[in-house]
């Protein structure tokens, strides 16, 4: 019986160690080598037989870049759609996978307007509403109007406020694209939300000259409250809720935010002595929104 016992036991103590040398191949084998490029090539060249290729070999199709890029994600941002469906065609593949920015695939479908792929994603799981940005604020960010329609026909959050408070309306204010304001407006949106700096969606318009379009949500405000419009440029005086508690809020390195191949612009939360955000393309700390109009550096 004691002989019986040893026979037993060194056999299975003597598969411990090539079962964890195994294990660790597995993992290795699960990330796409970033010396040989192949993924990545593909991701940029919407090459899906290259992907299919790599999940054979135990390819990871939630694998991120060295900079924190999802590949899913980087497919998108290539509009390489092929790929993007043969990535989706993995079960493996999470569709609300995050970037370092805490952006997701919604969100980039939204900032782009796709308004069809966005409707398939989220048939896969993707989520329309979650906390901080979201893809309502992105395409209101862009003025897409079909795709703003769509997300607030699956009961996105019309006054969703970002970690600093600024909400879709801000966004679309931002845009200059009245229609989209409108149909904010329609949905409920609140003229007269301010963001943690003070801002109101009338700011955002004025900070991209979109003076008419400012005067307008003013306006809209002062029916809504009542009373008279302010003059351009002034603030209403009305008591308003505040949103946004950025000193409570972790907020990304914007050093490693490297999503895309352009720094994205300081928030308003970095000057807190401004009295409107600053008129550039890039008004968020959390994203540039003219990134995607601009082509991709090697």
């Amino acid at each position: 019986m004691i002989f019986n016992k040893k026979v037993i036991r060194k056999p299975v103590l003597s598969m411990m160690l090539p079962l964890a040398l195994l294990m660790s191949t597995s993992v290795q084998a699960q990330e796409p080598e970033l010396e040989s490029r192949n993924w990545y090539l593909a991701l940029e060249n919407d090459r899906p037989n290259i992907i299919e290729q790599e999940f054979i070999k135990g390819a990871n199709p939630n694998a991120v870049d060295s900079k924190g890029n999802p590949s899913l994600m980087l497919a998108i941002r290539n509009k390489s759609w092929k790929v993007v469906d043969t990535l989706l065609a993995n079960r493996q593949t999470n569709v609300n996978i995050e970037n370092e920015a805490r952006e997701t695939p919604m969100m980039y479908l939204a900032l782009m307007g796709e308004t069809d792929r966005l409707r398939d994603l989220q048939a896969r799981g993707g989520q329309v509403n979650r906390v901080g940005w979201s893809p309502l604020h992105y395409a209101a960010s862009k003025g897409h109007e079909d795709t703003v329609r769509y997300l607030l026909s699956q009961k996105a959050i019309v006054n969703a406020p970002a970690p600093d408070g600024t909400s879709p309306l801000m966004m679309a204010a931002l845009s200059g694209k009245r229609a989209v304001v409108d149909l904010l407006l329609a949905a409920g949106a609140d003229p007269g939300m301010q963001n943690a700096q003070g801002l109101s969606a009338a700011d955002w318009a004025r900070s991209a000259n979109h003076d008419q379009l400012a005067a307008y949500l003013e306006q809209t405000l002062a029916r809504k409250a009542g009373s008279t419009p302010p003059p351009a440029g002034s603030s209403s005086g009305e008591s308003v809720q505040t949103y946004g508690v950025p000193e409570r809020v972790e907020q990304p390195d914007l050093n490693r935010v490297q999503t895309v191949t352009v720094e994205p612009a300081a928030s308003p939360a970095a000057d807190s002595t401004s009295s409107a955000p600053a008129a550039s393309s890039g008004t968020s700390r959390y994203f540039d929104l003219d990134r995607f109009d601009k082509p991709v550096q090697p």
